[in-house]
C-alpha cells in the first residue's frame, strides 16, 4: 500500500518503454531501405497514420486539388506516402516551385513537399472534332487525332530498367505547362495538344478547295503532315514527344452530297444520250436501207415479170404494160365490195371511158382487132 503510486508510475514506464520500442522495431519495416534515412522517419509515418482520429474523405472524381490525384493510391492522403505504378510519376513541389520527380515504386513526401501533378508515362492518344472551311467556303467536319507520350531515353543510358525510363527534365517541362481552358479551369499537359492540332488543321485546309482535298489524297496526307511537324516543334521544348497525327473527314454536307452526285451523273447521261442519239441514227438507216432494198427487188422483180411476158407474146412494153393494168382494173370493177357500193351505170361509164383511154395509148390497130376488142 505505500508503495503504490510507485508501483503506477513503473508500470506506466514500463508500458511507455515498450510501446517507443515497438514502434521503433516496426518503423524498419515500414521504409524501404534509403541511405541517408533513419528509422525516426518511419516512426513518423507511424505516428501520423496511428494519431489521425478520423478516415480522409473521399475522393472527388470531378474535383481534384492537382490533375491525376484520382489515380493515386489513398495512402498519400493518410501517410504522404505510396506505391506508383510502373507508369506513373509524381511532379513534387517545394513550396510553389518544382522540387523533383519520384516514381515509379515507393515514393515518400518529406516535410514541405506536395504533389504537383501524377504524370502519366504511356502514350497517348486525343480526339478532337473540329469544323473547317474549305477555300471555296464550304463547312466540313473533321476529327484530328495525336498520339504522343513524355520523352524517353534510351534503356541502357537510364539508371534503373524500368518499363518508362523517362527523362527527367521532361516532368520539370510538364510540370511547368499547365494551362486553362475558356472555363478558366486548370487544363492539364495532355489535353493540351489536340485543341492545338485542330487550331493548326484549320489554317490547313483554308488553303485547298473541296474538290483539291476529295481528288488528290496525297493533300490531306501533306495537311497531316504538316500538322504534326507544328506540334513537334510546339511541343518538344515542353518534353513531349508527338509520334503520330491523323485527320479524317467525318461528314459532308447534304447539300455537297447532292452536288457532288449530280456531277458524277452528268457525264454518264451525256454518254447514254450520245449512245442513243447514235443507236436512233443507226437504225433510222438501217430501215431507209432497208425499204431502198426492197423498193429495188420489187422494180427488178416487175421488170423481169414484164420482161417475160414480152418475150411470152411478142409483145411491144407499152402493150404489155396497158394490157396488165387493164387486167388489173377488171379485177378491181369486178370485186364485190366495189359493186356493193357503186352503180352498176356507173361502173360501165367508168370502164368503158378507161378502156378507151387506154386503147388510145396503145395506138392505131387494124380494123379486126378493133373489132374483136
Amino acid at each position: 500500500m505505500p508503495y503504490n503510486w510507485f508501483i503506477v508510475i513503473i508500470w506506466l514506464a514500463a508500458s511507455f518503454f515498450s510501446l517507443a520500442f515497438g514502434i521503433l522495431y516496426y518503423a524498419q519495416f515500414i521504409l524501404p531501405h534509403h541511405e541517408g534515412e533513419s528509422w525516426l522517419e518511419g516512426v513518423a509515418m507511424l505516428l501520423r497514420g496511428g494519431l489521425q482520429l478520423s478516415p480522409p474523405p473521399k475522393r472527388s472524381i470531378n474535383s481534384e486539388e492537382f490533375p491525376g490525384q484520382r489515380f493515386l493510391p489513398i495512402s498519400f492522403d493518410s501517410l504522404n506516402a505510396g506505391i506508383l505504378r510502373s507508369h506513373q510519376v509524381l511532379a513534387i513541389n517545394q513550396g510553389t516551385q518544382f522540387a523533383r520527380a519520384a516514381g515509379p515504386g515507393y515514393v515518400r513526401l518529406t516535410q514541405g513537399e506536395s504533389i504537383g501533378q501524377v504524370i502519366d508515362l504511356r502514350k497517348h492518344v486525343r480526339k478532337q472534332e473540329v469544323t473547317v472551311n474549305t477555300r471555296d467556303g464550304i463547312p466540313l467536319d473533321m476529327i484530328v487525332s495525336v498520339t504522343f507520350q513524355i520523352k524517353q531515353v534510351e534503356q541502357k543510358e537510364s539508371d534503373n530498367q524500368s518499363e518508362y525510363p523517362y527523362l527527367k527534365s521532361a516532368i520539370f517541362q510538364v510540370s511547368q505547362a499547365g494551362s486553362f481552358d475558356a472555363d478558366n479551369e486548370l487544363l492539364p499537359w495532355s489535353e493540351q495538344l489536340a485543341p492545338q492540332a485542330a487550331t493548326y488543321l484549320v489554317s490547313e485546309v483554308a488553303q485547298f478547295t473541296l474538290n483539291e482535298l476529295s481528288r488528290e489524297p496525297n493533300l490531306l496526307n501533306g495537311v497531316q503532315n504538316r500538322v504534326r511537324r507544328l506540334l513537334r516543334i510546339n511541343f518538344d521544348s515542353m518534353g513531349i514527344k508527338v509520334f503520330n497525327v491523323s485527320v479524317s473527314l467525318r461528314n459532308l454536307p447534304q447539300e455537297i452530297i447532292d452536288q457532288r452526285m449530280e456531277n458524277w451523273r452528268a457525264p454518264w447521261q451525256s454518254q447514254i444520250h450520245a449512245r442513243k442519239a447514235v443507236g436512233d441514227a443507226h437504225k433510222i438507216r438501217r430501215i431507209k436501207q432497208a425499204r431502198a432494198k426492197a423498193q429495188v427487188e420489187i422494180i427488178q422483180n416487175i421488170m423481169q415479170n414484164i420482161e417475160e411476158l414480152r418475150q411470152k407474146e411478142d409483145t411491144p412494153l407499152p402493150q404489155v404494160v396497158t394490157l396488165r393494168m387493164l387486167e388489173v382494173l377488171d379485177e378491181v370493177i369486178s370485186s364485190p365490195s366495189l359493186q356493193e357500193h357503186v352503180p352498176g351505170p356507173v361502173l360501165t361509164n367508168l370502164t368503158v371511158e378507161t378502156t378507151n383511154q387506154m386503147q388510145s395509148l396503145l395506138g392505131p390497130t387494124d380494123e379486126g382487132e378493133d373489132r374483136d376488142s
